[in-house]
């Protein structure tokens, strides 16, 4: 009886359980996972998606090279305006006295910089310039071409974060690479030391103004 049944409903199973069987292939297969999380945070060490989803820095390296990320939660044009406000860097960079805008051709920027750090025990101002190539809305290089620096070059790259795939982005992963190297300090280890702590100070003040700019638009 059992069989006659099956017999007689096979035509209409077999192509329901065919129905099944692809919908969990594609589901569960490695190039439908990659297509659903593979977004510039899901691309990240656990440790740096949990910090980042918490607002918090992800400050990397030492010795004058360094990585650092932040989730920002604004529009990648509005991150964009932010990093290349040169003439009003001193107005939200901490420990920036001036910054000037010299040259501008297309791409390419050229802006000088005073920045004063005090400490406990000394006070000192620098001074460097530095030229940028600009390949809107990607990427930011840049490149100490004068000053008390011996190198400095780097990127920032622009990453637009949605809140799930499909969706319209609400959220930009500003990543910072930079390599630094002094051309004259009391000592590498403490030019490296209040160059780190500055940088990070400088990072989440970009976040701060950035955030700051979107609310008020």
């Amino acid at each position: 009886m059992l069989n006659q049944s099956w017999q007689k409903n096979r035509f209409r199973i077999l192509p329901l359980i065919a129905a099944i069987s692809c919908l969990f292939s594609i589901t569960f297969s490695p190039i439908a996972t990659a297509k659903l999380f593979d977004g510039p945070i899901d691309r990240l060490p656990l440790e740096q998606r949990v910090a980042l989803k918490k607002g918090e820095l992800v400050f990397l390296g030492k010795d004058g090279n360094y990585t650092s990320r932040l989730l920002i939660s604004t529009t990648v044009d509005n991150a964009w305006q932010v990093l290349t406000d040169y003439k009003n860097f001193a107005n939200f960079l901490p420990g920036v006295v001036s910054s000037e805008l010299l040259e501008s051709n297309g791409d390419r920027k050229i802006f000088e910089q005073i920045n004063k750090i005090k400490t406990l025990v000394f006070s000192i101002e620098s001074r460097v310039k530095v030229a940028t190539i600009e390949s809107y809305p990607k990427q930011i290089a840049f490149e100490a071409v004068d000053g008390d620096l011996k190198t400095m070059n780097g990127t920032w790259v622009l990453e637009p974060v949605s809140p799930y795939p499909s969706a319209p982005p609400d959220q930009v992963l500003v990543t910072h690479k930079v390599v630094v190297e002094p051309a004259k300090a009391p000592s590498d280890s403490i030019f490296y030391s209040i160059y780190e702590d500055r940088l990070q100070e400088t990072l989440k003040a970009i976040k701060k103004e950035t955030e700051r700019r979107a609310k008020n638009q």
